[in-house]
């Protein structure tokens, strides 16, 4: 009997683990200015309408210590697109880096603060520097990095949904490319991305025609001319 048990709580603790995988975001910044402060680590990978998985994308917080960071973590779902972002000078969009939470040993140095951080360790990461982040890449390329890690929708949606957000996107000599994209994906992730399009560009087109009419209301709007009877006056007068 004990040993049945153990079997079945053997092979309950493999399903339970089976799928998540270790990873670890090893980091040098280029001075000392965020010592004993944290990093957020974000999960980005939420469009601009999924409210709900905006406000459960926050993962955990990184102390720096000695102009370094150090984080482990478990990946119990496909990689996914991410951010660090400081906490002590949340405004500076320089202190802000992005990246692929991927099993492995992530490698993220930040040799210059006007500069994206420099990604390594990682297959995922190196394209993504490679194609997405290095000042030094080929124009044009982006769009073979998404084609390449469609299978993993979480990583490419969002950084997808900037070239799909643009004004009149269906012009767009590549929106051929973005559909083909999109129908590389599995299908449910496929469905709700075709589906935010669809809703962006309607309401945009929603926009553009009440726009007119919102501006001639503001334009025509009526102005009152305030009358103050003479007990008043004279109260406040005294008053003064």
């Amino acid at each position: 009997m004990k040993k049945h048990l153990c079997f079945f709580i053997f092979v309950f603790l493999a399903q339970l683990f089976y799928g998540q995988a270790k990873y670890t975001i090893q980091g040098e910044l280029p001075d000392h200015s965020l010592d004993n402060s944290y990093l957020c680590l974000i999960n980005s990978s939420a469009l601009s309408q999924e409210s709900e998985r905006i406000k459960h994308s926050f993962i955990d917080s990184i102390l720096v210590v000695d102009g370094k960071f150090y984080y482990e973590g478990v990946l119990s779902q496909k990689p996914f697109f991410a951010y660090l972002r400081s906490v002590k000078n949340s405004g500076l969009l320089n202190l802000t880096t992005s990246f692929i939470v991927e099993s492995g040993n992530i490698h993220i140095r930040i040799a210059n603060w006007a500069d994206k951080g420099i990604l390594s360790g990682t297959p995922i990461n190196e394209d993504y520097y490679t194609y997405m982040s290095d000042p030094k890449r080929e124009m044009g390329k982006e769009l073979l990095f998404l084609e390449k890690y469609a299978q993993y929708p979480d990583v490419v949606r969002f950084l997808l949904s900037f070239y799909l957000n643009r004004r009149e996107v269906s012009k767009d000599p590549d929106f051929p490319k973005y559909l083909q994209i999109i129908n590389r994906m599995p299908e449910e992730d496929r469905d709700i991305l075709l589906g935010w399009l669809d809703y962006t560009i309607k309401k945009r087109e929603y926009d553009e025609k009440v726009k007119p009419l919102l501006d001639s209301i503001r334009n025509n709007a009526p102005r009152f001319i305030e009358t103050v009877s003479s007990s008043s006056l004279s109260t406040t007068m005294k008053n003064e």
